[in-house]
């Protein structure tokens, strides 16, 4: 009260002309007017961060929005909330009168410099090398504008984008769009996500189940959305996701989805995914995409890949006018034969380790399969269970392997 210091009023960002007005507090408007000069200049994660704080003033940020953080806090008829954006995270808080002030922000000012480095998500042009594939940076975020573009979603837990891409080659060359030949000339565009461990799956069970709800992925699932509105007038592009990949792709159509965006003449696939396909399929249905008469290709161990199939099927006999009561009928029956053929198999997997399985449940399966790992750890072992243990249990091994024929 005694200093000579004029007191800063908090300033108006968005809303000026429509919508409810967004302002911001002294402390966090430094750090807004960084991120706007990195726009201004180009850098597409920062135009996503910034557009990500207008879009406040057309109250498309709520509650139901896959990038803000759950659980608000409620005080004084305030609604506090956190946005997570690429690089950025934003508190702001929702008064009474609907107006919005963005009260606190986290920005990493140097996260063009990680991604340069594959420390962030990312999309990349793959390329096929005679020493293999070859990932190049795209610097923009946009796929190349070739009508039948293939794009690969990848798991985590790869050491850099050019393993994830040998990996991706192989893997969304069993999606039903997918030519071998084509796709060794034309090569493909990954959105890859970086991190230690893979996405989802047994060991994840939480995050395999409810892949909206895992917020690591929220950033990477940002940018993909992104990507995704960019290429909206591309014809016939297939987003392929690998594995845990899913719950990538899960997430960035549902962004899509909550602003409206239609992709009509685009589609998807899973190849094994460990998050729920199920959950993906109403993701697809909301933003119009085209499915091929298989969504998913699942292997009979993928207990995550096959737990709502029968959910799936029924989504899609009622959201599909292509996809017929026989076509449903038929894949019923083959998930039923799929689950008989995993409950034999894990007992023989169970018998050759030297394990005692009764049927685990799905809390105890990933304690099971860890357990049944750490017991096939010998060359001897790995023959006798053959190519359906190593593609089930180390499909990276598997891939690379088969990679070499």
């Amino acid at each position: 009260m005694f200093s000579n210091n004029t007191v800063r009023r908090e300033i108006r960002i968005a809303g000026h002309h429509a919508g409810k007005p967004v302002t911001i507090t002294p402390q966090a408007d430094p750090i807004y007017r960084e991120l706007v000069k990195l726009a201004r200049r180009g850098n597409y994660w920062a135009v996503l961060t910034v557009n990500g704080i207008h879009q406040l003033a057309a109250g498309r940020l709520h509650q139901n929005n896959i990038f803000v953080k759950p659980d608000a806090v409620h005080r004084d008829g305030m609604e506090e909330f956190v946005v997570i954006l690429p690089g950025c995270r934003v508190t702001a808080e929702k008064r009474p009168d609907g107006s919005y002030r963005v009260l606190y922000m986290q920005a990493d000012l140097n996260y063009s410099e990680l991604m340069e480095k594959a420390e962030k998500p990312g999309l990349y042009e793959v390329s096929k090398r005679s020493d293999g594939w070859n990932a190049r940076r795209r610097k923009n975020g946009k796929i190349s504008e070739e009508k039948n573009r293939l794009v690969a979603i990848t798991d985590s837990k790869y050491d850099q984008p050019r393993d994830a891409a040998e990996v991706a080659a192989q893997r969304i060359a069993e999606a039903p769009r997918a030519d071998g030949s084509l796709l060794e000339d034309n090569g493909f565009d990954m959105h890859f996500t970086p991190g230690k461990k893979r996405i989802g799956g047994l060991i994840n069970y939480r995050d395999g189940v409810r892949p909206l709800d895992n917020a690591k992925l929220h950033e990477s699932a940002l940018l993909l959305a992104k990507t995704m509105y960019d290429a909206r007038k591309i014809q016939g592009v297939s987003w392929i996701a690998e594995f845990g990949g899913s719950g990538v792709l899960t997430q960035a159509l549902k962004i899509l989805a909550d602003q409206g965006v239609r992709l009509k003449d685009h589609y998807a696939f899973l190849v094994r995914p460990r998050t729920s396909p199920n959950e993906a399929v109403k993701a697809a249905h909301a933003v119009g995409l085209k499915l091929t008469r298989k969504f998913s290709q699942t292997h009979m161990l993928d207990y995550i890949g096959n737990r709502d199939q029968l959910e799936l099927i029924i989504n899609r006999l009622r959201n599909e006018k292509n996809y017929k009561l026989l076509q449903a009928i038929t894949d019923m029956v083959e998930h039923g034969k799929s689950l008989q053929g995993a409950g034999a198999f894990m007992g023989s997997l169970a018998a050759v380790a030297g394990l005692s399985a009764s049927a685990p449940a799905p809390a105890a399966a990933a304690a099971f399969l860890t357990a049944l790992g750490a017991a096939v750890g010998g060359a001897a072992t790995i023959g006798k269970l053959g190519k359906n243990m190593t593609e089930a249990w180390l499909p990276d091994k598997y891939y690379r392997i088969k990679s070499k024929f």
